[in-house]
C-alpha cells in the first residue's frame, strides 16, 4: 500500500518553509532563492522523510505540486547543503564498485 493522502498532507503542511523553492522547482525561475536554500537545508536535516515523500509523489494531482525531478535533484548541490536526497530510497542510484 502507498502513503496515505492524510501523510502527504502532513508532509506538505511541515514543508511550508520550502514553498518558496515551487517557482524553481517548477522551472518558472532560473535560480532558486536564498529563502528557498535555507528552507531546504532545514527541512533536510528535521524533515527529510518528508521531503522524500513530496518528491516521490510530485506528480499527485493531489498535491497540485509542479516539480521538476531534475531541478530538485539538483537543489541540495546548488543550496550548498551538505545533505541530499541520497537516503531517499526512491533516488538512489547504481553504485559503481572500483576493485
Amino acid at each position: 500500500m502507498g502513503d496515505s493522502a492524510q501523510e502527504k498532507q502532513k508532509c506538505a503542511e511541515q514543508l511550508t518553509n520550502t514553498a518558496t523553492c515551487l517557482p524553481y522547482l517548477g522551472g518558472d525561475a532560473k535560480a532558486p532563492t536564498s529563502d528557498c536554500c535555507s528552507g531546504l537545508i532545514e527541512s533536510l536535516k528535521n524533515n527529510k522523510k518528508c521531503v522524500c515523500l513530496i518528491l516521490k509523489d510530485r506528480d499527485d494531482p493531489d498535491l497540485g505540486l509542479k516539480i521538476n525531478i531534475t531541478l530538485a535533484l539538483g537543489l541540495p548541490s546548488l543550496c550548498k547543503a551538505s545533505d541530499n536526497f541520497s537516503q531517499c530510497p526512491e533516488f538512489r542510484l547504481p553504485v559503481m564498485m572500483s576493485k
